[in-house]
């Protein structure tokens, strides 16, 4: 800051004396000429022609504001530049005239001339340059005289020099040092609360997420800035928490299979044991890996899931196709468990209304775990019901997939939680019913990704009902 302040400051001053500078040196020339007229206005030609000077004129003219000339070097010439008279203080030297400035004077203008101090056609003066006027004297129209009056430029140099050393030896000096003092201070005063933020945000870590920034009173960018990262850090805890959550979960819903194949495999293994033993525990053992698959493959899903990477959801996907191949393959399970699977597809749907833009095996898992849980649910003997509608309620929607048991239902309190990883609800026939507590997880977000919403109702003992609404993409 103060650098650039003190550039722009330098550049300034340099602009403001040389304009400065210049003034001056057109104000000098000005009074420089006023004084040789006042001079010439004392000068007269008598009858005669001879010429006549008035040196109390002279005297009294004085030396004019707001320059101190101080030695005046004076020299009358005649038309074709011969001297006539001069000042005493000249000696015998003359005052320069050069066939430039004879053209000038003879034409009726006047002309200026500079002689610098080292300078030594002129002897009789030594300090600073010495600036010459010549101006011409008429009578009658006609040229008589010539005059010219030099003074020396020291007034003018000592102007310019206190000029030049208040602005560059005080005045900037002095303005980058209270300029770069109060820019300190400000700097101080305005880091001072982002230097609380980064000592609070480096003594944060995984087991300290619940404590948060310091909010300055202030309501401006730092203000707003501790305010949206203490909203990050709560997502933060929030998803912590959720992954301790997860890890916990996984942890043990992979450890009970595990467990249960070694507890059997160790008391098979304590003595022998006849053909029908070995059979129910392979039995066992085959169920309990398949429950294990299906949790490494929930788990699978949902790391992809949260890695946020892109999927291809480009196919053209026919949704009564996808719940007659999940319904094909859960048919087995349905018989086994005494439920009856029943579909309906209006007849009169058009074919577009059905079909989503999608992939088609995350589709298949989503009515996979929405049908797979409505059986495990239900009672035996009863029927679960999959329509598939064509026919949305309002503009801007697609087809939609309703998925209706008549098990157990869900209580008021466990529908906020219903689509949270590893959350199971609870129910009577909670100890009877086997999953991982994934399925609704993951149905969630493949609808998510599919631009589609699930929506649930459902009352205890009497069943629930599942909608996936798709909508129409344009």
């Amino acid at each position: 800051y103060v650098v650039s302040f003190g550039i722009t400051l330098v550049a300034f001053s340099a602009v403001l004396y040389f304009v400065n500078a210049r003034n001056q040196a057109d104000d000098f020339d000005k009074f420089l000429y006023n004084r040789a007229q006042a001079i010439a206005r004392s000068i007269s030609i008598n009858v005669q022609g001879e010429i006549e000077i008035n040196q109390a004129l002279i005297a009294e003219s004085g030396k004019l504001f707001p320059f101190q000339f101080g030695n005046e070097y004076i020299e009358i010439r005649s038309p074709d530049g011969k001297t006539i008279a001069r000042s005493k203080n000249m000696g015998s030297s003359s005052l320069p005239m050069d066939a430039r400035i004879m053209g000038l004077l003879q034409s009726g203008k006047f002309a200026f001339l500079t002689l610098p101090a080292s300078s030594q056609s002129v002897p009789f003066w030594s300090r600073g340059d010495l600036r010459i006027v010549s101006v011409p004297l008429f009578a009658n129209n006609q040229l008589q005289i010539l005059l010219q009056l030099g003074v020396s430029t020291h007034a003018l140099d000592q102007s310019l020099g206190q000029l030049r050393n208040s602005l560059f030896l005080i005045g900037v000096p002095l303005t980058l040092l209270l300029a770069g003092a109060g820019g300190w201070w400000l700097a101080g005063r305005a880091f001072d609360p982002i230097n609380r933020i980064i000592l609070a945000a480096q003594q944060l870590g995984a087991r300290r997420l619940d404590e948060r920034l310091p909010v300055p009173e202030a309501d401006d960018e730092l203000g707003r800035l501790s305010k949206t990262l203490n909203e990050m850090l709560d997502r933060l805890e929030s998803a912590f928490k959720s992954q301790e959550r997860f890890v916990a979960d996984a942890s043990h819903e992979l450890k009970t299979p595990i467990t249960v194949l070694k507890g059997e495999l160790e008391v098979l293994k304590s003595q022998p044991r006849s053909n029908e033993d070995y059979r129910a525990f392979l039995e066992s053992a085959s169920e309990e890996l398949g429950r294990l698959t299906q949790i490494i493959e929930n788990l699978l899903l949902l790391a992809r899931a949260d890695s946020g990477a892109p999927l291809r959801l480009d196919k053209s996907v026919r949704l009564d196709e996808v719940v007659l191949g999940v319904i094909g393959r859960l048919q087995s399970f349905a018989s086994q468990s005494q439920v009856r699977l029943a579909m309906t597809i209006p007849e009169d749907a058009p074919e577009d209304a059905l079909t989503v833009r999608g992939d088609p095996d995350l589709l298949a898992s989503l009515f996979f775990n929405l049908i797979h849980n409505a059986v495990k649910y239900s009672a035996a003997g009863q029927a679960v019901e999959i329509r598939l509608d064509a026919s949305p309620p309002s503009p801007g929607l697609g087809g939609r997939v309703i998925i209706r048991d008549r098990g157990t239902g869900i209580s008021k309190e466990d529908l906020s939680h219903l689509f949270e990883r590893f959350h199971r609800a609870e129910n009577p026939s909670r100890s009877e019913v086997k999953g991982t507590g994934l399925g609704l997880a993951i149905a969630r977000w493949i609808a998510e990704a599919h631009g589609a919403k699930i929506t649930v109702e459902s009352k205890p003992a009497e069943g629930s009902e599942f909608r996936v609404q798709f909508f129409a993409r344009p």
